[in-house]
Parts: C-alpha cells; structure tokens; sequence
C-alpha cells in the first residue's frame, strides 16, 4: 500500500480520537447550557422568552456539531469495535490518550513490532471502508 493512502488511514485514526474528546467535551458543554437554561427559565425577568431561545438555539447548533462527528467518524468506530480487546487496547492506549509507542508497547505487554502491526491491520480496514 502506497505512504499517501496509509498516512490517510492514520489520519481517520487520529481525527476519530479527537472526534470522541469533541464529544465528550460538546456533551459537557451541552449539559451545562441546558443547566444554565433551567435557571433561567425559574428566573421572573423581563425578554425572558428571548433568552430562551437564544440558548436553545445554541444547544441546536451544538447539537449538529456533536452529530455531524458522530457521523463522521463512525465507520472508524464500528473497525475500533470489531477488534479484539487487545487490539482495541493498543488503538486506545495510542491515539486516545496519546501515548508514544514505546509505552503503548509496555502498557499491553506486546512488543513494537506487534503494536505496530496492529496499527496497521487497523488502517488496512479503515482503507478498505472509504
């Protein structure tokens, strides 16, 4: 397989990583518009009803944001859901929590050459989806 289409393949690897910090972090940040909502609506002010709906508004377009990610990156999860725990603890320990492949090697007790072939399993179906 040529460099381009795997530095590609890696590329889908790490923007699913940072999709599910995007996540977390949208869902977080929803959570707590729809809480600053809440007070608000239980507050007796005047244009209330337009203060409303400007948070409702914003936690629409977040909404879109957190689902144009799911969707994006979500043929990169279901390869990431078909491995094997092991596998899947390489990926994690990697390109979720980012660590070097020397420590990736020594937290799952495999060597480089088997993390990295792992790696590569995983791009290779990751290419065979897009």
């Amino acid at each position: 397989m040529d460099k381009e289409k795997r530095k590609k393949g890696e590329q889908y690897l790490r923007n699913w990583a940072q999709g599910i910090l995007d996540m977390e972090n949208l869902q977080v940040e929803i959570n707590r518009i729809k809480k600053d909502n809440d007070i608000l609506n239980s507050i007796q002010i005047k244009n209330k009803e337009d203060i409303v709906n400007i948070y409702n508004k914003i936690i629409n377009e977040k909404f879109l944001k957190l689902k144009k990610v799911m969707y994006e990156y979500k043929f990169v999860d279901d390869v990431i859901n078909s491995l094997e725990q092991h596998q899947k603890d390489v990926i994690f320990s990697r390109y979720i929590y980012k660590n070097s492949w020397q420590m990736v090697a020594l937290k799952v007790h495999m060597s480089l050459r088997q993390c990295f072939n792992i790696k590569n399993l995983v791009i290779n179906k990751i290419l065979k989806e897009i």
